[in-house]
């Protein structure tokens, strides 16, 4: 069995250029976790690419093997560089958390 940890934000962004560059650069940093936090071991992110202002802008999910993973990977301090680079550029969050 294995852990989703799916999260998805609403962008801050004013624009849809604006939301698109910071679904880029956060796409990017969460990318390059891959690798560095051993309890990680897949990761996936999408953009919204339908009804723009409905729905929200970007959705990750990240596996892990179980609760102690995710918990490892929250509090990794790669991890804590991302959230502190990416701060500010959301104005909602949302998370599931599923076993599968």
């Amino acid at each position: 069995m294995a852990l989703h940890h799916i999260v998805t934000w609403k962008l801050s962004g004013e624009t849809l250029a604006d939301r698109d560059a910071q679904a880029e650069k956060m796409t990017e940093l969460l990318h390059g976790l891959v690798g560095k936090v051993p309890s990680l071991r897949a990761i996936a992110l999408y953009r919204n690419s339908l009804f723009e202002g409905e729905n929200w802008d970007l959705t990750l999910v990240a596996q892990f093997d179980d609760a102690e993973g995710l918990a490892a990977y929250a509090d990794h301090p790669d991890h804590q560089a991302v959230l502190a680079a990416t701060k500010g550029f959301t104005t909602q969050r949302v998370a599931v958390d599923a076993e599968v």
